[in-house]
């Protein structure tokens, strides 16, 4: 028998409640630099009006203060992004002293590059309607926007819903690694059947997409301002942020879903595999963009889930039988995800005349998409 010590969610910022998404979303701060939040407010409002590159390049400095750090960072990140992506004229290849400032300070403190990515995007940018009630889709609100509307705000949505579907999965998470350790067969069937009924949930909301978002409007209003820097032919020598890693351009990839810890911890508890190739080089990549602990957290379940060994060994139909189901139903999630991004983004580019489409993140999606998908089924045992 392995011995290991108690794994605790809260030491990985995980609530066995919403999971990977906080309980309580920290709004803005009341006092500081309040012309910075009040512009970000403003977006869906100034965005077209073409002048937001004059507004944030004449804000005050910003103060750096003790609140929680994530709403600054979604703030700063969609203001980033707007200066970028927000006027169709022409695309800077730098950015403002005190954007930078701002961006590069709030960047280092939660641990992630000064870019928008998938926390600040879903995780810390949602409200609830009802405090007492969990951030399912009825019961919450986007709190920022770029262009705003329906299916800005169902695109996040949807995924605020996915990352609260999960939480039954991730709390099972620890007694799991604890039952196959054991070997308590009994006890790993138990766990297991919280993990396909919560991948039952996270496919049922996925495949509630298209109620409200529009491929055209993904396409055209929503997926432009989510770009990175990295593999972007608009700004094939990266990003200068003016004052900061001594003035050289800096790359990096866009928000993308690929940046959640969901299927990451997913694959590790099932013993679910990729190919050293570069398509897993970006998946490990992109744990860079995740919320630190959220990173430390996979990579604990990578090095100590044993649930394929458990459930491949001995003749135990029904726990295979199970675990296999488990696997199946990732599969699924992943064949359902290619399907979007061929009518989301692919069908779209081709009407568009846009052969050189690539994901936000910067990938030949729909090859890493599946070959992602094919491996997921490589673990059925």
């Amino acid at each position: 028998m392995i011995a290991h010590a108690p794994l605790h969610l809260a030491d990985f910022q995980i609530s066995p409640r919403t999971g990977f998404l906080p309980e309580l979303p920290v709004e803005k701060p009341a006092r500081t630099n309040q012309a910075w939040y009040h512009l970000a407010d403003d977006l869906p409002k100034l965005l077209p009006t073409g002048t937001v590159r004059q507004r944030i390049e004449a804000l005050p400095a910003f103060v750096p203060d003790n609140t929680p750090p994530e709403p600054a960072m979604r703030m700063l990140s969609y203001l980033g992004h707007a200066y970028l992506w927000g006027d169709k004229t022409y695309v800077p290849d730098r950015l403002p002293r005190n954007l930078s400032d701002a961006w590069v300070q709030v960047a280092r403190q939660v641990g992630r590059p000064p870019i928008l990515s998938y926390p600040s995007y879903c995780l810390y940018n949602y409200r609830l309607i009802d405090p007492a009630q969990p951030p399912y889709l009825e019961n919450v609100q986007i709190s920022q926007n770029f262009l705003g509307g329906v299916d800005e705000d169902w695109f996040i949505l949807i995924h605020v819903d996915i990352e609260a579907r999960a939480a039954q999965a991730i709390r099972a998470v620890p007694g799991l690694l604890e039952a196959a350790a054991q070997h308590n067969g009994q006890a790993v069937r138990q766990g297991l059947g919280e993990v396909l009924e919560s991948l039952r949930r996270m496919n049922a909301t996925l495949n509630r997409m298209p109620e409200y978002c529009d491929p055209y409007i993904y396409y055209t209003r929503v997926r432009p301002y989510i770009f990175g820097t990295k593999n972007n032919p608009a700004l094939p020598q990266g990003l200068i942020y003016d004052g900061h890693y001594d003035n050289q351009p800096q790359l990096f990839r866009g928000e993308t879903g690929a940046q959640s810890a969901i299927v990451p911890t997913l694959d590790a508890l099932l013993g679910v595999t990729h190919r050293n190739d570069p398509l897993k080089e970006y998946l490990l990549e992109m744990r860079s963009y995740m919320v630190p602990a959220h990173r430390q957290f996979v990579e604990y379940v990578e090095q100590n889930a044993q649930i394929r060994a458990v459930a491949a060994a001995g003749n135990n139909d029904a726990l295979k039988s199970l675990y296999n189901e488990c696997v199946e139903e990732l599969f699924r999630f992943r064949a359902r995800h290619l399907e979007y991004a061929a009518s989301y983004i692919h069908k779209q580019a081709q009407q568009a005349n846009n052969s050189n489409v690539v994901g936000t993140g910067g990938t030949p999606f729909m090859e890493y998409l599946a070959k992602h998908r094919d491996e997921t089924k490589l673990a059925v045992c």
